[in-house]
């Protein structure tokens, strides 16, 4: 047996034993906890992960965690049931954010309350399909930054909502979330951030919000158990991202939209998952539109963080169609995207006129290219765009190998195959565009779609693919011409 350090005694048996039984009480009790969730008393696990972080001082990421998620519960089951989601889940809304979307078309704008798909809360799944308005955004074009909204101050001596706001209350300092440019109370947030009804059946909103503000306003253990141990869980070593959604939620629902943004940007500083800033950039959105360019840096390091996102992806597109974001940087996002899914129409419908903004011989993008930094007239020649958006050696090699590769990724002979399977012209012809635009109009790719359109007599789409065989960018090749 090896000896210990002179000054160093063995530790005493029995303590070590007691430790052991201190750690083995403590994970029956966790254990106990999860089971009376599984059978649905919720009371009963309540009760025995408080005693865990009271009594018996357990104070560990995961007891907080499921203790913070539980007291949530209790406090959100507490509100009127027609205020309440149907099927919301706090614990399963504690992995998933939903929002609302279908397409990246400009008018097919869903309702921002709309929940029909989720988001991921990480990267560990590959789906995160989304897209909304930009809070229908109407900006005059010859402004730069659309109008600050104004917010409209939430202060009431009793806890009912009247029709009326006293100035004299107001804080100027407190950004209310159910109150934007009017009187009326709104829950136009995405019902996976707000995940609330403020609506009866018959329409009207005010007598159904003074009820909630008046259940939000009282003091309330739950909620304050919740909005503690959610953050405890979450400013962990390492951090449970799981806490972040339901501690944002719950802050939401005490109208303490101050609070969410801060816990929202003081997590991205130290954040490696695209959970915090997709849900820093819409909150943004939605409250403070006039933050355009940390809007859009929220989108694109969420796309950094998870390009699979297409949310994300499609939030940057909406963002450079309102002028608020560059065409190379919309350029390279796609093409990192891309880099990660087999994508939508839409996204290669924007990559194509990505290219051609950028790129072909009749039009100029002057103000993208004079983004680079470069030096020059006005009118450009193809050679000298292509130096302008190319600038930098590393990133005409990395389109070089991007090109290679998309070859067999994108639009192989098999994958041609399979797309004509499904029938989907759509698809075929904004791809075959963007193939085009790579590779020539004498790609494989590019007259096998030709030729299966023709067949399909889809005019439309044929129309589209020729308007782009014309003016066809010929990446590859003139990649090749100005490294050589």
């Amino acid at each position: 047996m090896a000896l210990l350090p002179p000054n160093i005694s063995a530790p005493n048996s029995s303590f070590v034993r007691s430790g052991a039984i201190r750690d083995m009480k403590y994970m029956v009790k966790l254990e106990l906890a999860l089971f009376y969730l599984s059978q649905g008393c919720i009371d009963s696990a309540y009760n025995t992960t408080r005693n865990l972080i009271g009594k018996d001082g357990l104070q560990t990421p995961i007891v907080n965690l499921i203790h913070g998620l539980i007291s949530y519960d209790k406090w959100y089951s507490g509100l009127p049931e027609d205020m309440q989601l149907e099927e919301f889940d706090v614990y399963s809304q504690s992995r998933t954010v939903s929002m609302a979307t279908h397409h990246c078309d400009e008018n097919g704008q869903q309702d921002s309350s709309d929940d029909n798909f989720s988001i991921d809360s990480d990267s560990s799944s590959p789906g995160c399909s989304s897209e909304s308005s930009i809070n229908n955004w109407n900006i005059d074009k010859q402004r730069k930054f659309p109008k600050k909204p104004g917010f409209v101050h939430s202060a009431w001596e009793d806890d009912s909502v009247g029709s009326q706001v006293d100035e004299k209350m107001v804080d100027t300092d407190f950004r209310s979330v159910f109150f934007n440019t009017s009187n009326s109370p709104t829950c136009g947030l995405e019902k996976s951030l707000l995940p609330l009804r403020l609506k009866h059946s018959d329409g009207t909103s005010n007598a159904c919000f003074d009820s909630y503000w008046k259940y939000k306003s009282t003091s309330n253990v739950f909620y304050e158990d919740a909005e503690k141990c959610l953050r405890v869980a979450l400013y962990s070593t390492p951090p449970i991202m799981a806490a972040l959604l339901p501690l944002i939620q719950i802050l939401l629902l005490g109208d303490k939209l101050k609070d969410a943004l801060a816990e929202l940007e003081k997590i991205c500083h130290s954040s490696t998952t695209a959970l915090p800033f997709r849900l820093r950039g819409r909150l943004l959105e939605y409250f403070d539109q006039n933050q355009v360019s940390i809007i859009s840096s929220c989108y694109a390091e969420s796309l950094r963080r998870d390009p699979t996102c297409s949310y994300s992806m499609e939030r940057l597109t909406r963002l450079h169609r309102k002028g608020y974001y560059n065409t190379i940087e919309l350029l390279e996002a796609i093409a990192l995207h891309l880099d990660s899914v087999n994508g939508k129409p839409c996204m290669w419908e924007e990559l194509v006129s990505c290219f051609l903004r950028l790129f072909s011989e009749w039009t100029t993008d002057y103000g993208d290219c004079m983004s680079c930094n470069v030096q020059g007239d006005a009118a450009f020649t193809a050679s000298s765009k292509f130096s302008c958006v190319l600038f930098e050696q590393n990133t005409r090699e990395t389109w070089k190998v991007r090109c290679t590769w998309w070859m067999n990724r994108h639009f192989s002979q098999s994958i041609c195959t399979s797309e004509t399977l499904t029938g989907d012209c759509k698809l075929l012809a904004s791809k075959a565009a963007c193939a085009c635009h790579l590779f020539g109009p004498e790609f494989e790719y590019v007259k096998a779609v030709e030729s299966y359109l023709s067949r399909q007599k889809a005019d439309d789409e044929i129309a589209f693919l020729s308007r782009n065989m014309q003016n066809s960018v010929r990446l590859l090749q003139t990649l090749e011409e100005l490294t050589s």
